[in-house]
Order: structure tokens, then C-alpha cells, then sequence
């Protein structure tokens, strides 16, 4: 990239990137969503100008997306963007048509501000950093007496190239790169709601308490959650009915790692792998202590360096094959799509994704109530689930595209049991 010209330019995406613009769809939006609740109502206005100035710090953002000879890519966008009202949708599908070519939205409803963003241009930890600085921003358009502390980079500081790298082609391994064959995963199954339709549900928690639940059990949040998200599925889903054919394909959660945690990197963009966890459940007794044990020692095996940088560079392999490469885009993108909609996708139970936790400025807190984040859930994971926290909230939130709720039910009320308050949300979808 010209580094004089970087600002209007274009630029390659990152590798993970890649495949999102050739296997989305209406429903398989591949759309995710970071928010901030404040003390005060929202002033529209405000937040315009607030959007239109930050742009300047992200050009990163700035972009719409094109079509190359060979490979998407992205390209400066000097179209205007728009902050919207939130509609009732969740990861609703980005259509570039109607929004002006931005792969992000910007909206807001009374205390709130929300992002969702396409996964093509960032992942969760990239859009928490802009979300904090856009947040920042707009405090001090509206008069708040609020310093970044160093945690939050102001609009008056330039982007950084490393903002823009693709870590992933920086730090895989080329000898490393086994491919390791999987089976296709169980399937949640429900009544469809409508293709306009997300139902989501939240629950939030004492981080503090949770945090302690889970070092009473010697493991972390993530791995508390892993295994009762599995066992939450095999009680409600399963058991006993291990004899279906359909039961008898593994369950498998598939939880993001941010290897921005294991690996020297700042980059905005996609830079992230994953662990997964999957059995076969056709047994008729498999307790919740059984499946603690089975899911740390899986989190152990697949949080080793080795591991993270063999499927980081099995993606990259790909990415770089000859073949691949030089096939003609118009060629490339139905090989994806039919490949993904083939196996990908059904690789997987269900996402489970760990924002952890904000931090904000001293100064920013007072005016600072909650977060929350959400991944878009399609047709065949039905149900999918993210996790952010702030001070001592933690919230846990479902989204679903499926009307029916026992599995959210019964995982929160397994901590009812313990005693541990929970405040519920919803957006009662199925009541529509």
C-alpha cells in the first residue's frame, strides 16, 4: 500500500476475510454486533457528526467492497454514511445497495449505540476498539469532561499501518499446516421464524461471581460456559433419543480465539482462530461433570501455540494455492460457496464467542452503564451465543433463528439453581 495515499486507496483483505463475501446470503449474513448502553439518551444528531469524524481515524472502515480479477478486495468509499434508528432485526443482512456500499452500520435506540459490522472487514476485538473510540468521541461532543487514559485512541492520532496488517499471513507457519478432516456437526433443530426475523435473548450476571463459580470448578469462564452449553443441548435435544440418526453426529461448540492474546499484534482486522469442542452423545447418562472434565482437557489441547498456528496456517495454505490463486473470480466464488454450504458450515453446533471483558477511562465510567454483543444465527447454526462484560456485568446473549427457547431457558436456569441472579432480556420475536 502507498503509504502517502493509504487514506484513499485500496487494499487487499485479510485472509480470514476472504470467504464471507462469497458464502453470505440473506439468511447466512456472517454479521455480528457490539453495543454500548450510556446513562443519557442518545442525541441522533450528535452521533452523525460523531461517525463522520472517526471515519477520518478509520479509513479501514471507509470502504465498500469491489471485485477483482482473481480476489475481493476493499476500496476507499467517499460516499456519505448514515447513522440509522435500530430497527427490531439483529445481524440483519448488510446490503452495500442500500447502505451506501459501508459493510458496517452505525445505529441507535434511546441510551444505546450499536454496531454491526460484516465479518469480511473486522473481527470482535477490532470493532470493541472502534465502538470505545467512537463512544469516546461522541462523550466529548456532548460536553463530557472525560481523558483516554491511553485506552482509548483519540481521533487526533494517525492509523497506524500494523491497524491494517493481515497478521495472519505474518505469523503462520508453513511447515505447520496439517489438515486435520472433520465429521458434520449436530444441528439444533426448531420451527424456522421468518428470514427477517433474529430472536435474541440476554442474560446478565455478577462477573465477579462468575468468575469465582468457574475457579470453584478449576476453569475459566469460557470453559464453564463450553460445557454447559453442551450439556444444556444433550439434556434438552438428545438424551434418551440416542438412537435417532440425526442425534448421532457430534455436538460441536465452536468458540473464537483472539489471537491478538498470543501473538504481538495490533491489527483491526480479522485475527482471530478458534477451539472446538465436540462429542458424540448418544449415551443416555453423560452428567455435567463429565463434560467439564472432556472440555478443559479439549481447551487445553487446542489453546497450544502449535495448534493455534497449525489451523492459522492451514487457512493461509489455502488462501496461497497455486490453483486457487489464478482461478478467475467469476470461477472462484461458486467453488466457495458450494464448498462451504457443503461442509463449513456445517462443521458446527453452534458459536460461542467471549468478547471478555471492557475496560474504559476512569472519566468514561460515570456515563458508561453496560455492553453487549451478538452473532447473527442462520439456518443450520440455529442458535448461536456471545459473551461480553463491564465491571460486574456480565451478559450472556442467545441469538436464534428457530422460535423455540428451551435451550436458553435451561441454561440460565442451571445458575438459578446455584442461587446466582440472572436479568433477563428478550426481544419476543416468536410473539410476532
Amino acid at each position: 500500500m502507498n503509504k502517502q495515499s493509504r487514506h484513499e486507496t485500496w487494499f487487499r483483505m485479510d485472509n480470514s476475510g476472504k470467504i464471507f463475501p462469497e458464502v453470505s446470503s440473506h439468511r447466512e449474513t456472517n454479521v455480528f454486533r457490539v453495543a454500548i448502553s450510556l446513562t443519557e439518551k442518545i442525541d441522533n444528531v450528535l452521533l452523525q457528526q460523531t461517525v463522520d469524524t472517526i471515519l477520518a481515524r478509520y479509513p479501514m472502515f471507509k470502504v465498500k467492497l469491489k471485485k477483482g480479477l482473481f480476489w475481493s478486495y476493499f476500496d476507499y468509499n467517499s460516499k456519505p454514511f448514515h447513522v440509522e434508528e435500530l430497527k427490531h432485526y439483529v445481524c440483519g443482512e448488510i446490503s452495500p445497495k442500500k447502505n451506501n456500499g459501508y459493510l458496517f452500520r452505525v445505529m441507535y435506540r434511546n441510551t444505546d449505540i450499536i454496531i454491526e459490522m460484516f465479518h469480511s472487514l473486522a473481527d470482535g476485538a477490532g470493532v470493541i476498539k472502534f465502538l470505545k473510540a467512537l463512544t469516546y468521541e461522541y462523550l466529548v461532543l456532548v460536553g463530557k469532561d472525560i481523558k483516554p487514559d491511553n485506552l482509548v485512541p483519540t481521533k487526533n492520532q494517525r492509523p497506524s499501518m500494523e491497524e491494517y496488517e493481515d497478521a495472519n499471513t505474518k505469523f503462520y507457519d508453513k511447515k505447520n499446516k496439517k489438515h486435520v478432516p472433520e465429521k458434520r456437526a449436530y444441528r439444533i433443530k426448531g420451527s424456522p421464524l421468518s428470514e427477517d426475523l433474529t430472536g435474541i435473548i440476554s442474560g446478565t450476571m455478577s462477573t465477579s461471581r462468575m468468575i469465582r463459580l468457574a475457579r470453584e470448578n478449576k476453569m475459566t469462564i469460557t470453559e464453564y460456559f463450553a460445557a454447559l452449553m453442551m450439556y444444556t443441548i444433550y439434556i434438552t435435544q438428545i438424551q434418551y433419543r440416542g438412537q435417532i440418526k440425526s442425534n448421532q453426529a457430534p455436538v460441536k461448540i465452536f468458540v473464537p480465539v483472539n489471537l491478538r492474546k498470543h501473538f504481538p499484534s495490533n491489527t483491526l482486522r480479522n485475527f482471530s482462530n478458534f477451539v472446538k469442542v465436540g462429542m458424540v452423545m448418544t449415551e443416555d447418562d453423560i452428567s455435567f461433570e463429565d463434560l467439564k472434565i472432556f472440555v478443559k482437557e479439549q481447551f487445553e489441547k487446542g489453546m497450544t501455540k502449535s495448534e493455534l498456528i497449525r489451523k492459522m496456517s492451514e487457512n493461509v495454505k489455502f488462501e496461497k494455492n497455486i490453483f486457487l490463486r489464478f482461478t478467475p473470480y467469476f470461477l472462484k466464488k461458486y467453488a466457495l460457496k458450494i464448498g462451504y454450504n457443503m461442509l463449513g458450515m456445517k462443521l458446527n453446533t453452534m458459536s460461542l464467542t467471549n468478547i471478555g471483558k471492557v475496560d474504559f477511562p476512569e472519566s468514561m465510567q460515570p456515563f458508561v452503564f453496560d455492553v453487549t454483543a451478538a452473532v447473527y444465527a442462520g439456518k443450520f447454526n440455529t442458535v448461536n451465543c456471545s459473551i461480553m462484560s463491564y465491571q460486574d456485568r456480565l451478559k450472556i446473549s442467545f441469538t436464534r433463528s428457530i422460535v423455540e427457547t428451551t435451550i436458553e431457558r435451561e441454561f440460565f436456569r442451571h445458575f438459578t439453581d446455584l442461587g446466582i441472579d440472572v436479568e433477563i432480556e428478550s426481544n419476543y420475536v416468536e410473539e410476532y
